[in-house]
């Protein structure tokens, strides 16, 4: 799997995807990866995530992610056969894939202030403002009621 080391998004969810399918898969940034395949033109690997299998066929984007989860990721079988058999599915994936991309600084923001910066030790900070937001939201109903 190639993405892209200079970002801290990219970053964290490789470390995230190497928790969900072990040893099975090599996450590398793919400033390294492309010299170990020449016939891959760099361009290619800065479009989008790449997944070279060992079949060598090469995904790209949200296709490299479902196909490596299904594949090697043991509880992650079903979510190629969706991304391939259902059209809606694949569409918004692909289209939540794109704006993330373009959007990459400021959601690694959100994602960290969601989930704290380990994926190997995610905290659950979005259930603290959401229960945060729920109690404030009351207590403004309350107020404007009484």
């Amino acid at each position: 799997m190639a993405w892209d080391g200079d970002c801290g998004l990219c970053h964290y969810w490789a470390i995230k995807w190497r928790l969900l399918t072990g040893d099975r898969i090599e996450y590398i940034p793919f400033q390294k990866a492309y010299r170990d395949f020449p016939d891959i033109d760099l361009k290619y690997f800065r479009q989008a995530i790449r997944f070279i299998d060992t079949d060598g066929r090469v995904y790209g984007g949200p296709e490299a992610v479902f196909q490596a989860l299904s594949r090697y990721g043991k509880k992650w079988k079903w979510v190629m056969p969706l991304y391939r058999n259902i059209w809606l599915f694949r569409v918004l994936s692909d289209y939540v894939y794109i704006y993330v991309s373009r959007n990459r600084s400021w959601i690694y923001r959100i994602n960290t202030g969601l989930f704290g910066k380990n994926p190997a030790r995610p905290r659950h900070y979005w259930a603290i403002y959401l229960v945060s937001l729920l109690l404030i939201v009351s207590a403004s109903i309350m107020l404007f009621l009484f």
